[in-house]
């Protein structure tokens, strides 16, 4: 035994050892893998940044989202006949270029526009192709911010929550972008507080007003706009909007809105009234004003909806009123995928206009979030 003893004290240096040699050759070999592996990474890194320099900016992520939808029309009006229609292709960019600054483009392709020029010349034009947002946001708070450029005008509901996949119908209430302007150019200021536990959301935008392009304000004069909602409880809301401004045909138009919206389980009521005063230079002044209200019952993947519409669009003469009486069915494929059936009748007080109907079927889908 003191033999066998003797031999392993004898044999334990020449084994460390030996364990000492392979953990210095392990070591070597990850040294090496360490060189090859920096080396494949300094080497993507450099494709990235010659791949970085020849696209510049579109190798930089932007945020992609939209909508499209498409149409099959049936009416029995004059003039025009049913078919199908590319109504809306509408596409949105958003960039945070940094911690309090973003950019934000809503681009509208309607009717699927065709643009056709020879040198200057025209030759055939077809459908809208409009830039219906584009402004730099300054956010340093979650309270507020600032947007610069053009935005959808703050009045009422419809006006800002209208996109085809996330309400009932596919045509607007009667009177929506007639009494306030679509959109605006200009400065909007948006903020939110707490007031008497009542949270409220405040718009104030001054802006070129309606009918002027993004590069020309074609009148001296400035349009200012505010537009305010509080939620009263759980479920309901309701605000105010205001907008006036002096035309490009020196008509000076104050426009007033009241909203409401109620949901209440798989109930949903949303209702707007709106008026506008017309005071042309030199001419006879007179309004004209609408107002809607809207049920839908959502159950599962169906939606439910009834729609009564009201325009007057001039109050000096008894015959100017419009009415529709619209329902709806939607099926919800998936959250993004929508079918519609709509049904509207369109019924007028002039008796030079002949009333009609119109059935709309379309599919709807939603792209990234909007």
């Amino acid at each position: 035994m003191a033999v066998a003893l003797a031999a392993s004290l004898a044999c334990a240096p020449a084994i460390a050892q030996d364990r000492l040699d392979r953990l210095e050759l392990e070591i070597e070999g990850l040294k090496k893998e360490n060189v090859e592996l920096k080396e494949r990474v300094e080497s993507i890194e450099a494709a990235d940044e010659e791949t970085t320099h020849s696209l510049g900016v579109l190798s930089r992520l932007v945020d992609v989202s939209g909508y499209a939808d498409v149409e099959y029309r049936l009416t029995d009006k004059d003039g025009e006949n049913g078919g199908f229609r590319l109504h809306h292709l509408s596409l949105f960019f958003t960039k945070d270029i940094q911690k309090e600054w973003k950019l934000f483009t809503e681009v509208e392709f309607e009717d699927a526009p065709v643009l056709d020029y020879t040198n200057d010349t025209l030759n055939r034009g077809d459908g809208v192709f409009f830039v219906e947002q584009m402004y730099i946001e300054y956010h340093p708070s979650l309270s507020w911010d600032l947007r610069f450029g053009r935005f959808l005008t703050p009045a009422g509901i419809w006006s800002i929550y209208h996109y085809p996949p996330y309400v009932p119908t596919q045509s607007p209430p009667l009177f929506t972008r007639l009494i306030f302007p679509e959109v605006s150019d200009g400065a909007l200021l948006r903020n939110s507080f707490v007031l008497h536990d009542t949270a409220i959301d405040t718009h104030l935008f001054a802006s070129n007003g309606s009918g002027n392009p993004g590069s020309l304000d074609m009148n001296t004069n400035t349009a200012v706009g505010a537009r305010a909602n509080a939620a009263l409880t759980h479920g309901l809301s309701a605000g105010a909007s205001y907008f006036r401004e002096k035309d490009n045909s020196d008509v000076m138009k104050n426009s007033f809105a009241l909203h409401l919206l109620a949901d209440y389980g798989p109930f949903n009521l949303q209702s707007e009234y709106a008026y506008r005063h017309n005071d042309p230079d030199g001419g006879a002044s007179y309004n004209d004003k609408g107002w809607y209200a809207q049920l839908a019952y959502d159950a599962g993947k169906w939606t439910l909806a009834a729609r009564l519409d009201w325009y007057d669009t001039d109050d000096t003469a008894p015959i100017n009123d419009i009415y529709r009486y619209t329902g709806a069915i939607n099926y919800h494929f998936a959250h993004n995928v929508v079918g519609k059936l709509e049904y509207d009748r369109n019924e007028f007080d002039d008796p030079a206009r002949q009333d009609y109907n119109e059935v709309i079927f379309a599919i709807v889908v939603a792209i990234g979030d909007l």
